[in-house]
């Protein structure tokens, strides 16, 4: 087991990790994570030569159009934004989304970390996770049909 930076050779896997879960996510295609790939933070949780979960977290100056990540860019001056952080269904609950924050926040400074939980639909292991973490509520974004609960941790 181990966590590394993300390289271009894992773009397949991580697609069809984050696209089994696009429902949260998004589905995405190859080139939105190439785009990414020299952000801050692009770890893969890795078991057995096969990765079993991802993480990415980009920081305030990064270029990114997300309506999420634009309203947590309006609120702070310097933060870590976690986009997604994703773990193969088969491996849940064997504390690899743990390792892959525990990863971030070591390494994360005094830096404050920022992340969306889909509240409608209900993301409820989600919205435990981050709550557990000590993640704090900071506000609400509905847009379209999808509500998400926005979350701080100094």
């Amino acid at each position: 087991m181990s966590i590394r930076r993300a390289k271009e050779k894992d773009l397949h896997r991580i697609i069809d990790l984050n696209n089994r879960e696009s429902k949260w996510v998004g589905k995405k295609e190859i080139d939105f994570f190439q785009n990414y790939m020299d952000i801050p933070i692009f770890n893969v949780f890795e078991t057995n030569d096969r990765i079993v979960g991802f993480l990415m977290a980009m920081d305030q100056n990064t270029d990114y159009d997300s309506i999420n990540f634009l309203w947590f860019k309006n609120k702070f001056n310097k933060f870590y934004y976690i986009d997604r952080v994703i773990v193969d269904e088969s491996m849940r609950g064997k504390g690899i989304a743990s390792l892959l924050y525990k990863e971030l926040i070591d390494t994360k400074g005094d830096i404050p970390l920022v992340a969306e939980v889909s509240i409608n639909p209900l993301n409820e292991g989600s919205l435990i996770f981050h709550d557990k973490l000590g993640f704090k509520e900071v506000g609400t974004l509905k847009s379209c049909d999808k509500k998400v609960r926005m979350y701080y941790l100094d």
